[in-house]
């Protein structure tokens, strides 16, 4: 299995969308880079009322835990942050407790951990950090809801964590082995321009986030407004050159899950095409699976369309499509078989 190591995750899902958007020319060529932001600044922008904040291993952790009732667990996308839930998050705290956080150096969120000489595993602090959090807030059990590179935390932690996740819902799930020609981060003539830049304008932010909307769902202003944001704290770039990224062995990973698990996709996802979704089920075979794509909705579904994937989620949090969920069989050649579907 060839295995693509990438110094950022985060770079997942907007660089695979610029080289889709033909509208990129629009840039121009002469744009400076943007001036940084200061952590105390961003804070007084974006923290919520009920924010709080928490040292987990070195991180000044920025959390939000609202509702009562059984626990579901938020983790949000590359380059974005727990207010990225903040709809999802009103409906679903009508009936459960909701915790959401922001990844460490993302969002909110600071990492002041110096990185070993070999670096930080970018998933691997990732999955400590959501662990020691439910620690740190007494939560045992909890359903999990993952998205993008968010959901490659979420599934490492459920195939990890068999007893603590009671159910797993992955949205646009990256984490699929990579090669040359996939590799989002590769060359392009299109970019190349802003290539070296370590604080890119906001024009970089709203052409990406465009791509991966699907007309005539277009980014809200104020996700493309928070993407740049955090992406200029003061210190971020640096910081991020002490995380590395790899896919390791997502078959494996996902085969060792137990919690039964809906798949959601937008049909027309530019940055991580739906048949993954397919291949994700495939590999989980010690799961009940369940997929849901739905037709004209890209990469952000949840914040497209809210009302064209709640229903299927609600309805999976809590229990009602258990009747359609299905386990992948894998058989030698020539075995017999008398399993149900």
């Amino acid at each position: 299995m060839i295995i693509s190591r990438y110094l950022s995750a985060a770079c997942l899902s907007l660089l695979a969308a610029l080289s889709l958007g033909s509208n990129t020319g629009a840039w121009a060529a002469d744009v400076a880079e943007a001036s940084t932001i200061s952590i105390e600044e961003l804070r007084e922008r974006y923290a919520l009322p009920t924010s709080r904040f928490t040292d987990i291993d070195g991180v000044d952790l920025h959390y939000v835990d609202e509702g009562e009732g059984p626990v579901v667990v938020l983790l949000h996308a590359s380059y974005h942050s727990l207010r990225t839930w903040d709809a999802l998050a009103e409906r679903l705290r009508e009936n459960y407790r909701v915790v959401r956080f922001d990844f460490p150096s993302a969002g909110l969120s600071v990492d002041n951990k110096p990185a070993p000489p070999e670096k930080f595993s970018m998933m691997g602090r990732y999955v400590d950090t959501l662990d020691q959090l439910m620690g740190h807030l007494n939560i045992e059990r909890f359903t999990l809801v993952a998205t993008s590179s968010g959901g490659s935390t979420g599934f490492r932690y459920a195939s990890a964590n068999p007893d603590r996740v009671e159910r797993l819902v992955l949205i646009n799930t990256a984490g699929m082995p990579r090669i040359p020609r996939t590799d989002p981060l590769r060359e392009r003539a299109a970019t190349a321009q802003w290539s070296g830049m370590k604080v890119r304008p906001r024009e970089f932010w709203a052409v990406g986030l465009s791509n991966n909307f699907i007309a005539p769902n277009e980014p809200p202003a104020w996700i493309i407004d928070q993407a740049y944001d955090y992406a200029r704290r003061e210190g971020r770039a640096e910081k991020v050159e002490d995380y590395v990224y790899s896919t390791g062995d997502p078959q494996s990973i996902l085969a060792g899950i137990s919690a039964p698990t809906m798949i959601m996709w937008g049909m027309s996802n530019p940055t991580v095409m739906h048949l993954e979704a397919d291949v994700i089920q495939h590999w989980m075979t010690g799961a009940p699976t369940a997929i849901r794509k739905y037709p004209g909705l890209g990469h952000y579904p949840y914040i497209e369309d809210l009302d064209a994937i709640y229903p299927d989620l609600a309805a999976f949090i809590a229990g009602d499509l258990d009747a359609e969920l299905r386990r992948t069989t894998m058989l030698k050649v020539g075995a017999d078989c008398d399993c149900e579907d």
